[in-house]
């Protein structure tokens, strides 16, 4: 295996650790604003007790996320150096922006949450949610931003074998990058949404702190449909802005390899790229025509309208896809269904429910790690679409073997600050809301 390949699975496996923690970030800030509001509003108790809660899930997610987010801009400069040499000018600004407006002021503002509860008045603690969840969203445009630069590049002008600058709008604003944000953002407020409603159905199940749980539950299970129902339209139209941009990923996502007129919308399938084919094919006639097109037999262009070599790996990219739209629809029926328990009045004494949701949470976290598999080796062959190639961005200075060892070492690493997070997560868990706990007894 060459640097280049081991280089690319370093850098998966490192960003796809971190975005755990960036997509609990998002959620959890959302959810910590919502209930600091309504106990500001509304004098509920409990919500300030949820907001304290929170506070304590976040820190730690904001600490982890921290240390495995220092591993990427190493990672650039040791393993993609002549991408950075390239691309710096352009591409190191989001970086730098994303450093200098979002994250110094995420930290600063979740220090006073956790530190300033009786130290400061209660409608100054709610602006400092509101500081956190703004920062926290802020980081993740920029970021998001970045990568949507990669696959679709603008406003830059290459000049003596590097790219400059020409327009930061433009270079920010990419074509891909609005859409590419919203469809990250909902996604991360789903993942936040079940991980609170998780956490809820647990103590349900274990009869504790009920109260809490039941206020906690009864306002997150419809902001968790709701986010779910939302994400199936946000994610049609980011299906429809790959198509516009990257037409050969959109082609290999929907595992269409002839040119066809009134092309089906496949739910299910084995593909396989060696033979052009997709074994064992379940879908809907004509409705990939349709979405695309708003025409039954429109023409749907194949992979084979395209050089081979441009290809992205078919095979994956399929299955990724078609699992993260089977775990978003999911998602919907899970969320119709807490609704109608709701409704209904049997949500907290449905405990099949409450199980259910309790193994959503991992359910989430996988929908979203599928997402950005089939995003990132979509882009493949190339680093910047169609304007560097990924074999052509990678250090050449490193033997393969190094990368080997840091690999390794990085995997190790993780792999502790995995079981210090969940022993610490339990823990936090395990002792539950202090005050509801004092209130209670």
């Amino acid at each position: 295996m060459d640097f280049t390949m081991l280089s690319r699975i370093q850098f998966g496996f490192t960003i796809g650790f971190q975005y755990l923690f960036a997509v609990s970030t998002l959620g959890l800030s959302l959810y910590i604003l919502v209930f600091e509001a309504l106990y500001v509003i509304r004098k509920e108790e409990v919500c300030r007790d949820i907001t304290d809660f929170l506070v304590k899930i976040l820190t730690l997610v904001f600490t982890f996320g921290v240390a495995t987010g220092f591993m990427m801009p190493a990672a650039f400069g040791a393993n993609w150096s002549r991408f950075s040499s390239f691309a710096g000018p352009v591409f190191g600004i989001h970086l730098a922006m994303e450093g200098t407006t979002a994250f110094a002021l995420e930290a600063v503002s979740l220090a006073v949450l956790l530190f300033g509860r009786n130290r400061i008045s209660a409608r100054l603690y709610l602006a400092s949610a509101f500081v956190v969840f703004f920062a926290a969203h802020l980081s993740a445009f920029w970021i998001v931003s970045a990568n949507s630069w990669m696959q679709t590049p603008a406003g830059f002008a290459i000049e003596d074998g590097r790219m400059v600058l020409t327009s930061l709008f433009h270079a920010v604003f990419n074509p891909s990058a609005p859409i590419r944000i919203v469809h990250v953002i909902i996604a991360s407020w789903i993942t936040g949404s079940a991980v609170v409603a998780g956490i809820a159905a647990y103590y349900l199940l274990k009869n504790l702190h009920v109260q809490f749980s039941t206020v906690l539950l009864s306002r997150t299970i419809v902001p968790f449909f709701c986010f779910a129902l939302l994400q199936l339209f946000v994610g049609h139209f980011h299906v429809l802005g790959v198509l516009a941009h990257s037409p050969v990923k959109e082609a290999a996502y929907e595992g269409i390899f002839q040119t066809t007129n009134g092309a089906p919308l496949y739910a299910f399938g084995i593909p396989d790229e060696k033979n052009g084919r997709i074994h064992c094919a379940i879908g809907l006639p004509y409705m990939l025509s349709f979405l695309e097109t708003g025409r039954f037999d429109a023409e749907v262009k194949g992979l084979n309208d395209y050089p081979k070599e441009d290809w992205p790996p078919v095979n994956v990219i399929f299955t990724t896809f078609h699992l993260m739209c089977m775990c978003g629809m999911s998602f919907i029926l899970i969320g119709l269904i807490g609704v109608f328990l709701l409704y209904k009045k049997r949500l907290f004494e449905s405990r099949w429910y409450l199980f259910i949701l309790l193994c959503t949470i991992p359910l989430t976290y996988l929908a979203n790690q599928l997402g950005w598999i089939g995003t990132e080796i979509g882009r493949q062959p190339w680093m910047i679409y169609q304007i560097q190639k990924t074999s052509d961005a990678a250090t050449t200075s490193i033997p393969a073997a190094h990368a080997v060892v840091s690999l390794s070492f990085i995997a190790c690493f993780y792999l502790v600050l995995a079981i210090i997070f969940l022993k610490q997560l339990a823990t936090i868990i395990n002792k539950g809301p202090r005050i509801t706990e004092r209130r209670e007894a």
